[in-house]
Order: structure tokens, then sequence, then C-alpha cells
């Protein structure tokens, strides 16, 4: 396909101004301009993090019995194609029909060396399978459907029935502000940006009954020397939070080193008395803080983070029993006739499903970021500027595979499994690739329009569908969800109360009035309540 000239720019810019709308990362208007006017905010509520601040914030919270118990995110890196995997519209871009857009998104790559057809059925095991699936109509009308790469969640129609689809949309094109904004809901430098799991992490501990030695959050890493690149440190950021809702982070490869270092072998068996020292002179340090005649130390976030991590030290060993050697271990994958000797999505997937049904001590949410069966050409899984068909179409059917792997089927009922009655998987990525060829074989980033979902939990079989659209433009229309927004709908569903100053403003989603209004929007918007 040839690249974009000048007068295909000029056809699809005033496409889009008269059809569509591009978002900032807040929904505010794409040119940065503010709403009229800023409601002030109201006193957050006394009591445990993410309270509501009064009832008719606390009426846009889901019923108990409608949050899940646990959350699973599926953070796809790198950024996945929308229009020929999860969001797939043929009619849109179709050659025989002309106009500006044709030849795009589904049609890219239908010709050609490593097509989509000849690649799903001559390397990626296709069979009988139909390249594509009908599934449901999205907000403008369009039969939408699940394309080729996606096949293991189509031979799953529990796990369709159960799927609520966003169309999504912000204005952050490279890797390094896009991740940490879809996996915040803000963007770097903002003091606020906090990963969620932090937000979860803070919830469960300021309601903790009795003693818990093991995290409410967790982040599972591959290891790779490439992963931090893109800024995926921010899944653990505290934000404006204390140090102690840092989640805990597990780097998974063929040698998962925190396991050994939290048998603390270099201790030999004084492990004990090395933790009285250290007991001992954090609290001579912590009285330091004390000023004459008072009796507590003064606000000390440095002093609260060495308490945070002492308090870490000291749950080694429940740490430790709660990561299996079993689920460690190496293994190895197929997929579209390539092997990898170190199936590293595999792994991190089984080790979330066990902390999330390991009876009391159980966690709310763990976040996989999944670096691929193998790494596409620029490293992260699906950042397919070369090869896109066949990198992307091996990847996702893994993934996809090892993630269906682990839900539970109807009448299955394995407690090692999730169950979507009671827990909830997020397939999150940082943004899109274009509806245009980039390289001749690849696709570039496209955050102007792309989707996410969100199966089981709250979403039953009536809140199945679709949340906006993208048209054939491929810029997400109004209606869709920015990051920002996402997030906060995301935390409203569990439970927690998003709008305080550790989390979300009012003035980071489109709602300008109050907080009230602004959680009784995402809850039917978003969520469908």
């Amino acid at each position: 396909m040839s690249k974009l000239t000048r007068r295909d720019f000029l056809a699809r810019s005033g496409q889009v101004s008269a059809g569509a709308a591009a978002f900032s990362l807040t929904g505010c208007p794409a040119d940065g301009t503010p709403p009229d006017e800023t409601p002030p905010e109201e006193q957050d509520p006394a009591g445990p993090w993410g309270t509501p601040g009064d009832e008719k914030q606390a009426e846009a919270l889901l019923p108990e019995d409608k949050r899940p118990e646990g959350v699973l995110e599926f953070f796809l890196w790198g950024g996945v194609n929308a229009f020929d995997s999860f969001y797939v519209i043929p009619e849109h871009g179709d050659p025989a029909a002309g106009g500006p857009f044709a030849g795009e998104g589904w049609w890219v790559f239908q010709e050609g060396d490593d097509n989509v057809s000849d690649t799903f059925y001559n390397r990626c095991d296709g069979g009988d399978r139909e390249l594509l699936e009908p599934w449901v109509l999205d907000g403008a009308g369009k039969q939408v459907n699940i394309g080729p790469y996606a096949y293991p969640l189509r031979e799953r129609p529990d796990l369709l029935a159960r799927m609520r689809m966003f169309a999504m949309g912000h204005g952050l094109a490279p890797h390094q502000a896009a991740v940490p904004a879809a996996l915040t809901g803000h963007i770097p430098g903002n003091p606020r940006l906090t990963g969620f799991g932090s937000h979860v992490e803070r919830y469960w501990q300021d309601r903790q009954e009795g003693s818990r030695s093991a995290p409410y959050s967790w982040l599972l890493l591959p290891d790779r020397r490439d992963v931090a690149s893109h800024n995926t440190d921010a899944g653990v950021a505290t934000g404006l939070h204390p140090a102690r809702a840092r989640p805990t982070a597990i780097k998974i490869g063929s040698d998962t080193a925190l396991v050994d270092l939290l048998l603390r072998s270099n201790l030999s068996d004084r492990s004990d008395e090395v933790d009285a020292a250290l007991a001992h002179y954090m609290a001579a340090y912590g009285q330091r803080y004390v000023p004459p005649g008072g009796d507590a130390p003064v606000r000390a976030p440095a002093l609260g983070a060495y308490e945070a991590a002492l308090s870490g030290l000291n749950r080694a060993d429940a740490l430790r029993a709660l990561l299996p050697n079993s689920l460690l271990q190496p293994t190895e994958a197929e997929s579209c006739t390539e092997v990898s000797d170190l199936d590293l999505t595999t792994m991190q997937l089984k080790l979330a499903a066990h902390l999330l049904t390991q009876g009391d001590e159980k966690a709310k949410y763990v976040s996989v970021i999944d670096g691929g069966m193998l790494p596409a050409t620029l490293g992260a899984a699906f950042d397919t500027h070369r090869y896109h068909v066949v990198e992307t179409m091996r990847n996702l059917i893994h993934s996809l595979k090892a993630l269906a792997s682990i839900i539970n089927e109807p009448g299955e009922n394995d407690p090692a499994k999730l169950d979507l009655d009671r827990h909830q998987v997020v397939i999150t990525t940082e943004f899109g690739r274009s509806p245009m060829a980039g390289e001749p074989d690849g696709l570039n980033h496209w955050p102007w329009g792309y989707v996410q979902m969100i199966l089981g939990g709250w979403v039953d079989e009536d809140r199945s569908g679709i949340v906006g659209y993208i048209p054939e433009s491929g810029y997400a229309d109004q209606e869709s969800l920015t990051p920002t927004e996402f997030r906060a709908g995301l935390a409203l569903g569990m439970g927690i109360w998003p709008f305080n100053q550790e989390a979300f403003a009012v003035g980071d989603t489109r709602i300008e009035t109050n907080r009230a209004d602004a959680g009784r929007w995402l809850r039917e918007h978003m969520l469908g309540y």
C-alpha cells in the first residue's frame, strides 16, 4: 500500500473534523481548551481511603454483590491493532467502495506476502475456522467481528457473552508517555501518577481486619531488559499515597531471583537477630522525628517509606510461601510454527491465577505485563512496525490461549482457576496500530482509536457489548473513553471511590459539575448500570 499523501491527509483531516473527535487524555477538547468553569472540589471524607464523601456520591458505587473479588489485568504491551483483531468491520476501508479510506483497516494486509488469510491457515493452525466471526453491533450500528488473531476468545462463547468492549482514544503516540498513561490514567510529570494497584493496595490496607502477610496487589513483569524503557514501572508508582501502598513487583524469567532472595540464605540462621536489630534502629531513628514534648513523630514520608520496606522484609517467609516453584519453572510454547523455550506469558498468567485464588490471603488485583511468546522485531510484543501480521498473530493467539486456559469453562469449577462470577479480567494496551500501512509490512502507533475489554465481574450478559465506536476514519467518537476515565471507572467497579486527591479529579473526566455527577456518569456510561 502507498504511503499517505498530502492530498489524502487533507481529505482524512476533513472527514475527521466533520464526523469524529480525537480526545486529549482528560477528555477535554483536543486543542487543549479548558472547560468553561472548573467547580471547586469537595472535601475528602474522613475515614478509610476510597470512601465516598456523602450519600449522593455513594449512590454511584455498585452493590457489593456486583463487585469482583479479584481483578486480573492483562496488559498487551506494545499496542495491539484493533482493526484486525477485536474490532473488525470489513465495511470500513472496503476497496470496492472507494473513498479516502479505501484499502485501510482490515484490508491493509489482505494481499501480498504474509497476508492475513495465508498466515492464518498455513502458519497459525486456522483449520476450518472462518477468518471473522460476527459479535455485536457498535454504537454506530456497524457489525463488529472478532478477527482470526483472537480466535481463542471466539472458541469460548462464555467469555464473549460477558465481554464489554470500550472504544478508546488519547493523543500520546510515544510508548514512553502512552504506557504510564494507560497504566495509571495520568501523564508523566503529574504528581498523582499512580499505578492502579497502589489504589487497590491502599484501599484494602485501610480496611484490613486482623493480621495479613500477603500483598493485596501485584505486578508481574517479563524479565527482559527492554521492559523498563517504556516506563512500565509506572505500574508500581505510589504517587501521593504512602509508600506502604506500593504493589509487589516480580520479574518472571528463567530464574526468578526474588524467590531465592526471599529465602534470605545469606543470613544463615541469624535472620531473627537481624530483624531485631533493624527494628531497634528503626525505633531509635523514629524518635528523632518526635518534637520536644510530643508523643508522635511529625509527618515524614521518607520515614514511612523506610518503615514500609522493613515491614516487607519481615513478611519474606509468607511471600515465599505464595510463590511455589512449580509455577516458576520455565516452559516451552509454540504458536504459528514458531517455538519459544521460555513461555513467560503462560508462567505469568498461571502465577496470577494462583495469587488471586489462594485462600484467605488471595490478592485483590494482579497486573500482568505481557511481552509475548517472542518479542516483536522492535522489542515489545505488539509493537509491529515490521512483520505485523506474522508477529501479531503469533503472539496474540498464544496470549489469548494462555488467558483462556486460566478461566473456568462452564461447569468446570476448578478452584485454581478464575471464575467470572467472582473475578474480572481486564485486557488493556497503551494504544492501537494505524489503519493505514507504515512500513511496507508494518503499522505505526495509533492512540486515537483502539479498544480495551473487560470480562466478567460486574459485566453480565446484559452488559456485554461495545461502549462508543470507531468510525472509518480510525478516530474514536465522543462516546469513547480516555485512559483516565477508564481507570476511574475500573476503580468505581471495585468499590473504590476514585475522586480524591490521590486518584482522580472531576476535571480529569468530561463531567464538569461535581464528584457525584462524575461517579454517576461512569456508572451509567462505562459500567452500564
